[in-house]
């Protein structure tokens, strides 16, 4: 693992807007950089005369041969203006890896929910136990946004599904479009979430009101707090 808090200089590879106002954003890997699925990084985004930090999840494995990340770009947001006008090529500082939210290792099976960009790191944390760990538990998702515009990286769940036999998904959509056509599953994660409770280890992402209702709904049907572990966006 890399020192906490180091410093390293990366540019922009990439960047692709893949729903709305989400993009996602490659950037070169420096050689000494390693890091566990489900960690982060600070970019320094300047400003003025300083840096200002802000964390972002990476989506990508540490086998990739690219940083990527997956980032919500937010009107007048100190780093969302700033990498809303980054050119490929550009040079960025950032500090990392940090962060406690990965995978456990033990013999339980895996359930993960994610709304929004919450994905990104539970990406990695999937990608990470079907390619690198060969893990032979079931692993399911229950990914959640507002409309069909907030969709993305289906084909990329699509491609694991079939990937690995013991890997399924859910998507739900708390406010489809009426006019849509929407045939996939309606309401918030918490409306979904018991379907197909069991014995297994929980992986939450996403705004603090989600976590904090998933995480009250588990504790309600029996699970144990030691087997909820979260990030909040």
């Amino acid at each position: 693992m890399s020192t906490p808090m180091q410093t390293h200089t990366i540019h922009l590879l990439a960047k692709k807007e893949v729903a709305k106002n989400v993009f996602e954003l490659r950037f070169s890997k420096p050689e000494s950089f390693d890091f566990t699925p489900g960690q982060f990084v600070q970019f320094l985004i300047p400003s003025e005369e300083k840096k200002t930090p802000r964390s972002y999840s990476l989506s990508s494995l540490p086998s990739d041969a690219y940083l990527e990340f997956c980032i919500k770009f937010l009107d007048g947001g100190l780093a969302s203006e700033h990498f809303r006008t980054m050119n490929i090529g550009t040079d960025i500082e950032c500090r990392g890896p940090l962060g406690r939210f990965v995978v456990d290792e033990n013999n339980d099976d895996h359930y993960f929910v994610a709304t929004g960009v919450g994905l990104a790191p539970i990406l990695g944390m999937i990608r990470s136990l079907i390619e690198e760990k060969k893990d032979d538990h079931p692993i399911r998702l229950l990914f959640g946004v507002r409309e069909e515009d907030d969709l993305f990286w289906i084909d990329r769940l699509e491609t694991l599904k079939q990937k690995h036999s013991l890997f399924d998904y859910t998507v739900t959509l708390s406010q489809p479009q009426p006019t849509g056509g929407w045939q996939g599953l309606k309401g918030r994660v918490t409306e979904h979430l018991l379907q197909h409770l069991g014995k297994q280890r929980f992986y939450l992402c996403g705004n603090a009101a989600m976590v904090k209702d998933v995480r009250t709904l588990l504790i309600e049907h029996g699970v144990d707090t030691t087997d909820i572990h979260f990030e909040i966006f």
